[in-house]
C-alpha cells in the first residue's frame, strides 16, 4: 500500500512531515478533529478499548515499539472505530508519536471483534516510520 501524500485509510488526513508535541500537548490540534465523518464525533465516555502493541518498520537502522491503548468507541456509520494515540519507546536517541482512527470492527466470533490501524509516525530525527497491524481482541 502506498500512501506519501495520500490520506490514509479510516484517518481522512494527509500526514505531513511536521514535528507534532508529544501527547498531551498536541492533543488538542488533533488532525483526528477534521475528519469527514467525525468531524463532530468523539469517542464515547464509556465503553470497551482494545491493547495495541508491536514494532515499526526499520528506519535509518532502527525500530520502536507502540505500546498503548486505543480510546473508547467512536460511533460511525460503519461501526464504531477507534483512536490509536501515543508516543513510540525511546530508540536511537528519540521517539515519534502516532495517531490515527482504526478500521471499523472485524468480529472474530464469540462476541469479540479487532480492529486494523496503519499509522505514519511523526517525523523526528529526520525520518518517520509506520505501524500497521490489528488491536487485541476485545468485546464490545
Amino acid at each position: 500500500m502506498h500512501y506519501n501524500n495520500q490520506p490514509y485509510p479510516y484517518t481522512g488526513y494527509t500526514p505531513s512531515d511536521s514535528n507534532y508535541m508529544p501527547y498531551p500537548q498536541h492533543f488538542p490540534q488533533n488532525p483526528r478533529t477534521n475528519h469527514h465523518y467525525m468531524s463532530n464525533q468523539k469517542p464515547d465516555r464509556f465503553g470497551h478499548t482494545h491493547a495495541h502493541f508491536g514494532s515499526t518498520t526499520c528506519e535509518d537502522n532502527h525500530n520502536h515499539l507502540h505500546p498503548g491503548v486505543t480510546s473508547t468507541p467512536i460511533r460511525t456509520n460503519e461501526g464504531h472505530v477507534h483512536v490509536v494515540y501515543g508516543n513510540t519507546t525511546f530508540d536511537d536517541g528519540h521517539i515519534h508519536y502516532y495517531e490515527a482512527y482504526t478500521s471499523p470492527p472485524i468480529p472474530l466470533g464469540n462476541g469479540y471483534h479487532t480492529h486494523y490501524a496503519e499509522i505514519k509516525t511523526t517525523k523526528n530525527d529526520g525520518h518517520t516510520h509506520v505501524i500497521k497491524g490489528y488491536t487485541a481482541a476485545s468485546k464490545s
